[in-house]
């Protein structure tokens, strides 16, 4: 018996350890986003635009769910408006958290009524990996984190210049498909600087990122390897496999990025990495959990004391 409550201090100490261990990985609700706002497609006909989220738990469990949406165009009967595609890409991307992870729904994506807004967010316990958007609507796309800078929230992003032809058609079924630029532009922005506007006329993709990561400057590079492996589904043409170059911009120091395609031949993928929070530097964020599981511990203890005093067997 003597034995058995020598092993009791050993069990409290334990019990606390994956306790607490199991709080300081936690991430609450809201602590990763991302906000996008749409505006219109610059395309004559119907083109696609997607959003790819992918968000874990405790470093695995990984997820991803991917909202794909149909924009109506310039010469359409019913264009889509702003606030329509906002709406259209939030649901398509909660239905598809709802079909492909039900029992962890991990993230979620909103749309404030009435607006061209639409935020993406983390649920309690979970944590965002990558987002990936894909347009092929020419639309204007700006985003951001509420109240942070990217560099702030440790985000680091990619543009990847893209032929829309390597979606739009199908082999075999389509005659004289060229993947190149169709002449136009390509504008990014960083926060209120002047925008930075690349024509495209006769180049390829690389050439555009090429000429836009130099401009941009340090903050900028053209890497042949991705800033994280992209999705590739055999069935599915809207997933693309790496083309071998893209513009990473690693710990970009502004609070938000306007990206303004206007070239029917060309579409962007922009790529958004988050932390990996599975790390004990979360402690922090978790202080409400760690202080109850601290009072558990010691309740526990004070049980235990308690016993030892009524039945004065030693611990």
């Amino acid at each position: 018996m003597k034995k058995n409550h020598q092993l009791l201090p050993l069990t409290l100490l334990f019990f606390s350890t994956l306790t607490l261990s199991s709080f300081s990985y936690a991430l609450p609700a809201g602590q990763n986003q991302l906000r996008m706002q749409t505006s219109v497609s610059k395309r004559d006909g119907e083109s696609a635009f997607s959003y790819m989220v992918t968000w874990r738990k405790d470093g695995s469990n990984v997820h991803r769910a991917n909202g794909l949406t149909f924009i109506e165009g310039l010469k359409s009967k019913t264009p889509s408006s702003a606030n329509a595609i906002a709406r259209k890409a939030a649901n398509a991307i909660n239905s598809s958290i709802n079909y492909d992870a039900p029992q962890e729904r991990g993230a979620i994506a909103k749309n404030p009524k009435n607006s061209a807004e639409l935020l993406v967010s983390n649920k309690a316990s979970f944590d965002l990996a990558v987002i990936t958007t894909r347009d092929y609507s020419n639309q204007l796309l700006n985003y951001s984190i509420p109240g942070k800078s990217f560099k702030a929230a440790s985000v680091d992003l990619a543009i990847d210049i893209v032929y829309s032809a390597a979606v739009e058609y199908v082999d075999g079924f389509s005659a004289g498909i060229e993947h190149k630029s169709a002449g136009g532009f390509v504008k990014v922005t960083i926060d209120k600087k002047a925008p930075i506007e690349i024509k495209t006329q006769g180049k390829t993709t690389q050439q555009i990122e090429s000429e836009l990561a130099k401009i941009i400057g340090a903050e900028a590079q053209l890497s042949s390897t991705p800033l994280y492996p992209n999705f590739t589904e055999r069935k599915s043409r809207n997933y693309k496999p790496f083309d071998g170059s893209e513009i990473q911009l690693r710990g970009l120091n502004a609070k938000s990025i306007t990206i303004d395609v206007h070239d029917a031949g060309l579409g962007v993928l922009t790529k958004f990495k988050f932390p990996d929070v599975d790390k004990p530097t979360d402690i922090a964020g978790n202080i409400f959990g760690i202080i109850a599981s601290i009072l558990g511990v010691a309740l526990l203890g004070y049980l235990l004391y308690r016993r030892k005093m009524a039945t004065n067997i030693p611990l």
